[in-house]
């Protein structure tokens, strides 16, 4: 079954409750403000009132494109283990402006990096033991779809 968004079709919102409804929604994680403007976009406001929605979130701090940028940068690279590569894909699939999506790239520490790279290289090669003779192109194979970039997978394999 495909997912389906919910449209708030059934009521019709004031500008007021769809601004509180928002806050909600950005208060409980960070968005992006392309995830914001889709899910105004549910509400079936006019042009003016979603605008002046998305502008009070601004002004209000419930949206911020830079503060989002790094906090994924950071999650998913603490988290997920994503690499450079992958996280700069996802965050231009959200429509994150080059010059922000650079800069929180730039919040990667390059001995942290590394250091997280050698130890998902050691666990994939300990995870592939048991297949010698293909366990260096499944370790590869790993970290390049983990998003690491190709040189420096290669070079610390």
């Amino acid at each position: 079954m495909a997912f389906q968004r919910k449209k708030y079709t059934d009521k019709q919102y004031t500008p007021r409750e769809v601004l509180a409804k928002m806050e909600y929604f950005c208060a409980w994680q960070e968005r992006c403000p392309h995830e914001v403007r889709e899910k105004l976009r549910d509400f079936n406001l006019n042009r003016e009132d979603t605008e002046q929605v998305y502008q009070a979130l601004e002004q209000e701090g419930f949206l911020n494109e830079v503060r989002f940028a790094e906090s994924y940068v950071r999650g998913k690279f603490r988290v997920n283990h994503w690499g450079r590569v992958r996280i700069r894909m996802e965050l231009k699939m959200r429509r994150i402006a080059p010059d922000v999506l650079e800069s929180a790239l730039e919040l990667l520490e390059e001995t942290a990096y590394l250091e997280m790279m050698k130890r998902l290289i050691a666990q994939k090669k300990a995870q592939y033991s048991s297949d010698d003779a293909r366990a260096r192109d499944k370790t590869a194979a790993a970290m390049l779809r983990a998003g690491f970039e190709p040189d420096l997978v290669f070079k610390n394999l």
